[in-house]
C-alpha cells in the first residue's frame, strides 16, 4: 500500500552508458500509456493527489490498471491504492476507494464532492525498461523511463531512473543507489510524472516554491524519533526547491526558501543533535558550506531598499553602490545535481528510514523543553551582559535567538497553542531590534570599502554609527523584556 521510491535524472551525457547497462541484465520492457484525471479547477493537484488509468503492455498482455496516490508526512513515500480494471479501456470508477477504509475521510470527503468534474488533463507515453535486483537482504526494481508528457498539443520530454524498494530496508536501497549515483552522475528529482504533467496542463513553466510546513509530534515519541520527523519536516521544504534549482528553472524565491530549509535544518541538528547517536557531525559542516555557496545579494538590497530612502531624509549626499552580482545560475544548479549534496540528501534519508535502536525512558515533551530552557537562559545571560559583549558575541546572540524560535516552532505541538504564540510574539521584537542592528553592522562594512572612491559615503557612515548605538540600546531593552517572559513547559 505505501511505496518508497527515488527518482533520479540522468545527464545527457550518461543516457547512452545507461541503456547499454539495461541491455546487458535481464530486462521487461514495457510501454505505458496513461490518463491522469482532475478537475478543470485542479483540485486534485492543489492536495497533492494523484489519479490515473495506465495502460500497461509488456509484450505479454495488455492491462488496465487504475491508481490513486496520497501524500504521506514523508515526502518520498506516497500510499498507493492500485487496482486492475482489465484489458479494455473503461470509464473512471472511485467506489473502491470511497469504501477503502484505508483512505482518509477528508480524501474520500474531496473524491465524492468533484467525480462528476473529473476528466483527463495530460497523458504520458513512456517505454520502461526494468529489471529486478536482490541486493543484500532487499528486492530493488530499477525502471528507465524514456518518453514524452503530452498535454493540449504541448509536450515534456522524460528520461528518468527510477529506484523502488520493493522489499527490505531504506538502507539496503540507499546503499545500491549511491555507487551508480556517481557512475552516473543522477541527481534526485521529488517531482512526480503527475506534477510535472499538471505543471504543463496549466501552463505554468516555474516550478512552484516550497514553503516550511507545521509539524505535529506525537508526545508519546522517543526523542530520536522526534527528531528524525523534525529532519524529515526540514527536507520536505529544503528538497522542492533544490529540485528546482537543479532543473535550471528557479527563481530567488527558490533561492530563499532553500537557505530558510538550510538554516532550519542547521539548527534542528545543533539543537536536538544529542537525541540519537547516528548524527553525522559532517552534516553540520556540509549544510554550513551549503549555506555559503547559495549566497545572497542581501545585504546590497538591504542598504539600497532599507538604508538609503533613510539616509536621503536625513540629507545625505548620494553616493552610487557597487552594482550587485548577478547570481550564478549554472553554478548553482550545478551545485545541487553534484554527487555531494546528493549524497548529504540519501544520508539524512537514511537517518529518518533507520530503525531506532536507543532505548530512552525520557518522554519528548520533558527533552523539548529541556533544550528551549537552555537555550532561553543563555539569551537571558546575553541580555544582561548584553552592552559588554564584542561584536561577534551580540551576533552569536542574534542567531540563538533565531534558533530559539526554530525550535519553539519544531516542538510546539507538544505544549499549549497559546501559550506557544504568547512566547513566539514575546521573541519578535528582541529578534527585529537585533536583525537591525546586525544589518547596520553589515552596511557599515561595506560602505567603508568605498570611501575612496566615494568620499560622500562618510557622512552615511556618520548617520550609521549613530543608529548602531540607537538599536544597540533598544536591542538589549528588547532582550531585558524577553527575557522575563516565562519559559514554555
Amino acid at each position: 500500500m505505501f511505496e518508497i521510491e527515488l527518482k533520479f535524472q540522468i545527464p545527457e551525457e550518461k543516457q547512452e552508458m545507461l541503456i547499454k547497462a539495461f541491455q546487458r541484465k535481464d530486462t521487461n520492457i514495457q510501454h505505458l500509456q496513461a490518463k491522469y484525471y482532475d478537475t478543470a479547477q485542479f483540485i486534485l493537484s492543489e492536495h497533492s493527489i494523484s489519479l490515473r488509468q495506465r495502460l500497461e503492455d509488456d509484450q505479454e498482455k495488455q492491462q488496465w490498471v487504475q491508481t490513486l496516490k496520497l501524500p504521506t508526512e514523508q515526502r518520498l513515500k506516497r500510499a498507493e491504492f492500485e487496482e486492475n480494471i482489465g484489458s479494455a479501456e473503461t470509464e473512471l470508477d472511485l467506489k473502491n476507494y470511497l469504501s477503502n477504509k484505508h483512505i482518509a475521510k477528508n480524501i474520500k470527503h474531496l473524491l465524492e464532492q468533484h467525480k462528476d468534474g473529473l476528466e483527463v488533463q495530460f497523458q504520458t507515453d513512456i517505454e520502461r525498461k526494468l529489471s529486478l535486483f536482490k541486493f543484500q537482504n532487499s528486492e530493488i526494481e530499477v525502471s528507465y523511463d524514456h518518453g514524452h508528457i503530452i498535454a493540449h498539443q504541448q509536450r515534456l520530454a522524460l528520461c528518468e531512473l527510477e529506484f523502488e524498494l520493493k522489499q527490505g530496508t531504506v538502507q539496503d536501497l540507499i546503499s545500491f543507489i549511491l555507487p551508480r549515483m556517481k557512475r552516473y552522475n543522477l541527481w534526485l528529482d521529488t517531482r512526480s510524472k503527475a506534477q510535472q504533467g499538471f505543471q504543463l496542463a496549466q501552463n505554468s513553466p516555474d516550478n512552484p516554491v516550497q514553503l516550511q510546513t507545521p509539524l505535529v509530534l506525537d508526545s508519546k515519541d522517543h526523542p530520536e524519533n522526534a527528531l528524525k520527523k523534525i529532519v524529515n519536516n526540514c527536507l520536505s521544504h529544503l528538497l522542492p526547491n533544490t529540485t528546482a534549482i537543479a532543473s535550471g528553472n528557479f527563481n530567488s524565491k527558490h533561492i530563499h526558501q532553500a537557505r530558510v530549509a538550510i538554516r532550519r535544518l542547521r539548527s534542528a541538528l545543533k539543537t536536538f543533535s544529542n537525541w540519537s547517536l547516528h548524527i553525522d557531525p559532517t552534516w553540520q559542516t556540509q549544510l554550513t558550506e551549503l549555506f555559503r555557496q547559495l549566497g545572497s545579494a542581501r545585504d546590497l538590497d538591504m542598504i539600497r531598499e532599507e538604508l538609503l530612502p533613510q539616509l536621503e531624509a536625513a540629507g545625505a549626499p548620494k553616493f552610487k553602490l557597487p552594482e550587485p552580482q548577478d547570481v550564478d545560475s549554472q553554478k548553482l544548479t550545478k551545485l545541487f545535481r553534484s554527487f555531494n549534496f546528493n549524497y548529504l540528501v540519501l544520508s539524512l534519508i537514511q537517518f529518518i528510514a533507520q530503525e531506532s535502536s536507543e532505548k530512552s525512558q525520557i518522554a519528548v515533551h520533558k527533552a523539548a523543553f529541556k533544550k528551549v530552557r537552555q537555550l532561553h537562559r543563555k539569551i537571558q545571560t546575553d541580555a544582561e551582559n548584553y552592552l559588554n559583549l564584542d561584536i561577534e558575541a551580540r551576533h552569536r546572540t542574534r542567531k540563538n535567538l533565531k534558533r530559539l524560535r526554530y525550535s519553539i516552532e519544531f516542538v510546539a505541538s507538544l505544549s499549549d497553542k497559546s501559550q506557544v504564540k504568547k512566547y513566539l510574539k514575546a521573541i519578535k521584537p528582541a529578534q527585529e531590534s537585533l536583525g537591525l542592528y546586525n544589518d547596520l553592522i553589515v552596511a557599515e562594512d561595506v560602505l567603508k570599502k568605498l570611501v575612496k572612491t566615494e568620499p560622500q559615503v562618510w557622512f552615511a557612515l556618520g548617520w550609521i554609527a549613530a543608529e548602531q548605538q540607537r538599536f544597540l540600546l533598544k536591542s538589549q531593552q528588547d532582550l531585558l523584556q524577553f527575557a522575563k517572559t516565562a519559559v514554555l513547559e
